[in-house]
């Protein structure tokens, strides 16, 4: 993880050093904003997915079902600025809503036992884009860069199977260096607006969280670590991978004083 630290510390140094950001001339489109909504699906988001698998409590009680975290909607917004007509960067964030990973133990005679994992992320983001112009109204574009993420976890396990879990963990916090990229079309649907259609990969593993418990009048802060169904601790702290593809549909604003589309060659 220091490692990835250091690479995405040093890949934000690149970018800014190797592009022309204090371009002065006239851009098309220079200036603009981008609204958007999407989908990302988690490719391997073990250690939840694993506690849903494993739950089953204690005194009997039997893993009924589990439902694994496989995504979540998401949300952003981003600051356009181009530096040149093929390139530009973008800056914004992204609020990946909440997914779970649940599972339902049972004994008979007996109520239901429930286990669930929540867990979210907000994405901080800069990209370099390059853009290829195919016709006067139709764009495609190129893009990645360094992202930052901050992430926030809870762990409960209801009556009995706490007993096995613990009392749960609330409010737990992660953050992580990571890394995005896409490819998107853009198509203008006049001369200041374009919607935007586009996907792509996003490299955001979490291992570590942090949160906090009231002892007397002091704040403990304690690590998330895995703990076994019959009731061991482990030192293996419990991630959440947030690594994999995402879908996203976006309206783009230009705010030029006189935008015009740019003359097809």
């Amino acid at each position: 993880m220091r490692a990835l630290n250091w690479l995405t510390i040093l890949s934000f140094a690149v970018l800014f050093c190797t592009a022309n950001i204090g371009q002065a001339e006239d851009v098309e489109h220079k200036y603009g904003i981008e609204l958007r909504g999407g989908y990302g699906l988690y490719l391997d988001n073990a250690d939840p997915n694993r506690f849903a698998k494993e739950f089953s409590g204690t005194q009997g009680y039997a893993q009924k079902e589990y439902s694994e975290s496989i995504g979540a909607f998401s949300g952003g917004i981003s600051l356009l600025y181009k530096t040149e007509d093929y390139f530009g960067w973008h800056i914004g964030v992204n609020v990946l809503g909440t997914d779970s990973a649940t599972a339902v133990a049972g004994k008979a005679g007996e109520s239901d036992q429930v286990g669930r994992v929540f867990m979210n992320t907000t994405e901080i983001f800069v990209t370099a884009n390059y853009y290829w112009h195919i016709t006067p109204r139709i764009n495609l574009q190129f893009g990645a860069g360094p992202a930052f993420y901050l992430a926030s976890l809870d762990i409960e396990a209801s009556q009995v199977a706490a007993q096995s879990y613990g009392a749960g963990v609330y409010g737990a916090h992660g953050r992580s260096f990571g890394f995005t990229g896409g490819l998107a079309a853009e198509l203008f649907l006049s001369d200041a607006l374009s919607l935007k259609l586009g996907g792509g990969f996003r490299w955001a593993a979490i291992n570590r969280f942090k949160y906090f418990r009231d002892e007397g009048y002091t704040k403990i802060g304690e690590i998330v670590y895995w703990q076994n169904p019959d009731g061991s601790s482990t030192y293996d702290t419990f991630e959440v991978d947030f690594t994999g593809l995402f879908l996203e549909i976006g309206l783009r604003i230009y705010f030029e004083p006189a935008a015009h589309w740019k003359e097809y060659e």
